[in-house]
């Protein structure tokens, strides 16, 4: 089966389970640290009635890996039922929080030899997505079959299975119907914005209050390390295997030398991220920090750091092209920007804004030439390389664009000239896994520690999610990236929101705007001819594409014309 079809498949069944469900919570839109941010999706565990079976008498080899395997459902009693199909001493041995395997179509259980363990069976998988022990969801790739060994020997009469390996294997309906995804949150280095880290459990509220926990402790996924920073010190665990939530209150007892020895501002610091996360239940109104058992000093509010920005918002006005000049788009209406002369010598196209200046950023026409403007000052060349992607400018008003040459690299400038008046040379960083792809777009994250790039390799795209290395501040390189699973090959990304982003592929013909979330499968949107382009305000409501036509805005399930004198448009960043 396809990755388009699975990706389907498993939207449609997770869609039927939400529709078929009454009462499921909803993550707040609101909370006490920062800004709000509105999460899709299920914000705990969907409470389904799974009922597994036990061994039957009699049961052969084959029957008993099948049972065992379909017992994998019983999150809710820790799989007391899986491990009748156990020998004893590995029914005690056996973790299955350490992985989750999801697979597709039935399974292919074949007899592979015999040794001191018992009678060895090789069980083959069409895998779709792996989850480890810290929630961190991997898709594989087209027709990903993986195998799983198990050994069984006769107790009392009966097989059972004497060797298996740690985690559950569960099918894409029932993943859909037992997991649900939640953001941990991290820091950027300066502590200024939270940094959304989705990673995907099952179980009660109660057990996955204490998995967020735990996980938030283990530090960031592997793409995120090294671009953004935990408040809690390496070596940080919970004294009590246990988070419980009572009255609202989440009770979170840590090493005790750790956090007696951290400063007050520290503390409010781990304190804001654990509410930032634990805040994805609708049962943690706040939270409680205790060195094992004992009340620390948490300070005063007076004495506390800025809070940290969520789901930074752009704002409501675009950058936009009208007949070669850069055009202010809000409202419906094209203003010109005053201060700011004539582009159409360059041909302009691919304009950008930053974040808190009155800063401008373009390309020429043929995407060789990066150039910069602001009111009052006179456009500058900022870098030159071929095809260069669409510039974006991160919050903290450096300019990012990539070359399209398949030499992996990336471009940064910083768009305030030095005492001389001139720009800095851009800072060139060589990103390994991008040599040998065409890059065709790159967006900076709204919280600025990430980066959104599509690059294509022999016809085939491919969107990924990378962390920012810096130093001082400056950028360095990127972490190895994630994968965003898409089904239409797109060539453009825009960033929604923190965790999902619009994706199109431009060209001429009918294409289908998709809707990409780390915490969802992909979800198509009406088609429209000839997309050139995506812009994104907040969410998934405010997506604009342009066309040949002009420019588009979403509107329900459809597209109404915007305006159709524009020919690019872009918010901040």
């Amino acid at each position: 089966m396809s990755n388009v079809a699975r990706s389907f498949r498993t939207w449609a069944v997770a869609l039927m389970v939400a529709i078929s469900l009454a009462g499921c919570a909803v993550i707040p839109t609101h909370g006490p640290v920062g800004k709000s941010e509105s999460v899709p999706g299920n914000s705990s565990p969907v409470n389904i009635d799974f009922r597994q079976s036990a061994p039957t008498k009699g049961a052969s080899p084959t029957s008993i890996i099948e049972g065992f395997i379909a017992a994998g459902t019983g999150v809710a009693d820790d799989f007391q039922v899986a491990r009748q199909y156990l020998t004893l001493g590995t029914a005690t041995s056996w973790r299955a929080d350490q992985r989750t395997l999801v697979y597709d179509g039935a399974l292919d259980i074949t007899k592979a030899g015999e040794s001191d363990d018992g009678d060895l069976y090789t069980v083959s998988l069409d895998v779709t997505s792996t989850v480890d022990a810290d929630g961190i969801r991997t898709p594989t790739g087209a027709n990903t079959t993986q195998a799983v060994s198990f050994a069984l020997i006769m107790v009392d009469g009966e097989w059972r299975i004497s060797s298996a390996p740690d985690g559950i294997m569960l099918q894409v309906a029932n993943f859909a119907a037992l997991y649900s995804s939640y953001s941990l949150y991290f820091y950027d280095p300066a502590f200024t914005y939270a940094v959304p880290d989705v990673r995907w459990f099952s179980g009660k509220a109660a057990t996955t209050a204490t998995s967020l926990v735990r996980a938030v402790l283990h530090g960031p996924a592997p793409y995120l390390r090294g671009a953004v920073a935990s408040a809690f010190p390496d070596g940080m665990q919970l004294s009590r295997d246990s988070v419980p939530v009572n009255s609202g209150v989440a009770q979170v007892d840590l090493t005790p030398d750790l956090l007696l020895g951290a400063s007050v501002q520290a503390r409010q610091q781990m304190q804001a991220q654990l509410m930032l996360t634990l805040r994805n239940l609708n049962t943690v109104t706040s939270v409680t920090l205790r060195a094992d058992t004992r009340s620390v000093d948490m300070g005063g509010q007076s004495q506390g750091p800025p809070s940290a920005v969520v789901n930074n918002l752009v704002p409501d006005r675009q950058i936009a092209i009208r007949s070669g000049d850069l055009v202010r788009f809000e409202g419906g209406q094209a203003t010109p920007i005053d201060g700011v002369p004539s582009m159409a010598k360059y041909g302009a196209t691919a304009p950008a804004m930053s974040w808190t200046k009155n800063e401008y950023a373009f390309l020429n026409a043929d995407h060789s030439q990066l150039l910069t403007v602001a009111a009052g000052r006179a456009e500058q060349l900022a870098a030159s390389a071929p095809n260069l992607t669409a510039p974006s400018f991160s919050p903290f008003d450096w300019i990012w664009t990539a070359a399209g040459d398949r030499s992996g690299d990336v471009l940064v400038v910083k768009p305030d000239p030095g005492p001389s008046g001139a720009l800095e040379p851009p800072v060139v960083l060589r990103v390994q896994w991008l040599i040998g792809r065409t890059v065709t777009s790159l967006r900076v994250s709204r919280d600025g520690s990430r980066v959104l790039v599509v690059s294509e390799q022999n016809g085939s795209s491919t969107v990924h999610v990378a962390g920012i290395l810096r130093t001082d501040g400056v950028a360095k390189g990127l972490t190895d990236p994630i994968v965003i699973p898409a089904t239409t090959n797109p060539s453009v990304a825009v960033w929604l929101d923190g965790t999902a982003v619009a994706a199109a592929r431009s060209g001429s013909g009918s294409v289908p705007v998709e809707v990409l979330d780390l915490r969802a499968d992909p979800v198509q949107l009406t088609a429209l001819d000839d997309v050139q382009g995506l812009s994104a305000g907040n969410g998934p409501t405010q997506i604009f594409a342009q066309t040949g036509q002009g420019l588009y805005a979403r509107q329900g399930n459809g597209w109404v014309l915007a305006d159709k004198d524009i020919t690019a448009a872009a918010f901040a960043g």
